[in-house]
């Protein structure tokens, strides 16, 4: 299971992914906080997403 950090969750737009996925941001909170299981085609897609997402915005 994927947990990302507070800062990094920050980082991240909710509401765009949200629209992306077709689901709610408070899903979008739950699956960045760990609290929603990675078990679903869904929260793998979100959890990729926000990995390349993470990528590009965090300096290396």
């Amino acid at each position: 299971m994927s947990h990302f950090t507070k800062d990094q969750r920050k980082k991240i737009n909710k509401t765009a992914l949200a629209d992306k996925h077709n689901c709610s941001s408070a899903y979008i909170r739950l699956v960045l906080r760990g609290e929603r299981e990675e078990n679903t085609v869904l929260a793998k897609a979100i959890i990729e997403d926000v990995k390349s997402m993470l990528q590009i915005l965090e300096p290396k």
